[in-house]
């Protein structure tokens, strides 16, 4: 027999503030139940134990919701309102379907994981046989948000060719809901049978991006895959044309689509779809599927491996992704590294290191530096030789390329070489490239302080910690051989000059690649260019001859 509002005691009194703002006494009352029925369940759960966590008082409950099955339905109503709600806000209609697809299996993992209470509820009301469900026509068959937003990807999926027809919205919500809720429903006798790695945050972080993989795994038409050979979109045969003016055309086009005042949040998955659109085709002999996760001082940190499938022993490159510290991953700058791996039949080990602002600074430097230490270690298990692993990377990772470097100098952690494209080394906006090249192309001057505050917003550690500002260092002596290749009309082209100026004051052998002609980011471009084709050939010509000695 349910509690009812005869129930309450005739000398209940409200308590103040309940009548100013009755929509806020609800919400309050609804988060403390919500608690109560997560821990107790709906016949084990008080009302006096609701009341007591609540601003008001056991009566007002009763006058709010009736009875305790009444408060009971709209906890869970609630709850998946709020769910859904979150859905809505992904905006994932901008997105390429098979990132949008990956982002709401990811979301939905990561709500699981924090709102265990919605998961309990769910368990709870499934002991129940659902018989509490809130009849809402909106959270019931296709009219449910989730399924309305699965159908519009799903479908532009299928339309565009990437997915493989025969499925419904329905399935691949099952699915993803599946692994999410045993993440939070089955943890406890998980942990106590196979220990808890899965339950920290590095095994949280892997077991994510691997439901994305296993939704995506079981959407993908065969023979395609979701990382590469993908079909691309036809560009006008206009916009086909080997010059880096045809590229910045599409460049820009696809970022217009940016809604004004996006967050760096908002970017970061814009790009990842950009990338994705412009993708070429990966090379047939390079293996792209391995992937590990290292622990560090910085937290845990993926990397992808681009092997050549020639095996053996292998020459290695940690690779570091351009992005303003904001933006970026290995699947953005995979044109890059599969290339290295290609042409020059080595390994690249690219890092997806923790981007600003949610991971400023120093979370993405502790991060690589504990890649180079861990490529050392792991070098039988990754097939590479420990005396031939150089490290590198283009814009801000170039810039976490060379301050990593300088650590392992410091630290004795031998690097056979670095490869700077296009670095920052330092934050001197008074050189002569940052006035010519104020406006880019791809990069602005004017946008730099703010990029540059999110990765470390003191101005005078930003300016003086060689960590951050390589350039900075008391010492550039002792570095491995360097690579450094800059842009004519790219502002940071002079920071790349100036650094390349130090190392070889210190003696330090550098290479220098003066980038006539070309950008910031033109091996973005080399669909339409083919002279940046021929840089990223002649870094691989200098990565293989210091290899050779």
């Amino acid at each position: 027999m349910s509690e009812q509002a005869s129930g309450a005691g005739a000398g209940d009194q409200p308590r103040g503030g309940w009548k100013q703002n009755p929509d806020a006494v609800r919400g309050n009352i609804l988060k403390a139940a919500r608690e109560v029925f997560a821990e107790h369940g709906l016949s084990g759960a008080r009302v006096d134990e609701i009341a007591a966590r609540t601003k008001t008082s056991k009566r007002m409950i009763y006058y709010y919701f009736g009875d305790k099955e009444s408060l009971y339905r709209a906890v869970l109503e609630d709850a998946y309102q709020g769910m859904r709600k979150g859905e809505d806000a992904l905006d994932l209609g901008q997105l390429h379907p098979v990132a949008a697809l990956r982002q709401l299996a990811e979301f939905t993992f990561d709500h699981h994981s924090r709102a265990t209470n919605f998961v309990r509820l769910v368990m709870i009301e499934n002991i129940h046989r659902g018989d509490h469900m809130p009849p809402s026509q909106n959270m019931a068959g296709q009219n449910s948000s989730v399924i309305r937003l699965l159908e519009d990807i799903y479908s532009r999926g299928v339309e565009a060719g990437y997915f493989r027809r025969g499925l419904t919205a329905v399935q691949l919500h099952w699915h993803i809901s599946a692994a999410s809720v045993f993440n939070v429903s089955n943890r406890a006798t998980f942990s106590r049978i196979f220990g808890d790695d899965l339950f920290t945050d590095r095994g949280q972080q892997m077991l994510r991006r691997q439901v994305g993989d296993m939704i995506l795994g079981l959407v993908m038409k065969p023979g395609v895959s979701a990382e590469s050979d993908l079909p691309r979109q036809r560009e006008e045969t206009r916009m086909i044309n080997p010059d880096i003016h045809k590229f910045l055309e599409i460049w820009d086009g696809k970022w217009a689509t940016l809604a004004a005042g996006a967050t760096p949040a908002d970017r970061r998955l814009h790009f990842e779809g950009v990338a994705r659109d412009m993708r070429l085709p990966t090379p047939a002999d390079v293996e792209t599927h391995d992937e590990h996760w290292i622990d560090s001082d910085g937290g845990p940190v993926r990397v992808r491996i681009f092997r050549h499938a020639v095996g053996g022993t292998q020459p290695a490159l940690i690779y570091m992704h351009g992005g303003g510290w904001m933006q970026g991953s290995p699947e953005t700058h995979w044109d890059i590294t599969a290339r290295i791996a290609a042409w020059n039949q080595q390994t690249v080990i690219s890092v997806d290191y923790a981007l600003a602002p949610e991971h400023p600074f120093p979370e993405g430097y502790l991060q690589v530096l504990a890649v180079a230490k861990w490529a050392h270690d792991k070098a039988d298990e990754l097939g590479i030789d420990p005396g031939k692993i150089a490290i590198g990377g283009d814009s801000a990772g170039g810039n976490l390329a060379a301050a990593v470097a300088l650590a392992c100098r410091d630290e004795g952690v031998p690097l056979s070489g670095q490869l700077l494209i296009y670095p920052a080394c330092d934050f001197d906006r008074t050189r002569p490239s940052y006035i010519e090249n104020a406006e880019g192309p791809l990069l602005k001057v004017a946008t730099m302080p703010a990029t540059n505050a999110l990765y470390c917003p003191d101005e005078t550690q930003l300016n003086s910690d060689w960590r951050i500002a390589p350039l900075a260092a008391d010492s550039h002596a002792g570095l491995p051989p360097a690579y450094v290749a800059v842009a004519q009309n790219d502002p940071l082209r002079d920071s790349g000059v100036a650094y390349a100026d130090a190392m070889e004051a210190a003696g330090v052998e550098v290479i220098r690649d003066p980038g006539e002609g070309l950008i910031h980011g033109y091996l973005r471009a080399m669909e339409y260019c083919d002279v940046t084709v021929t840089r990223l050939q002649d870094m691989c010509a200098w990565l293989k001859a210091i290899n050779d000695r």
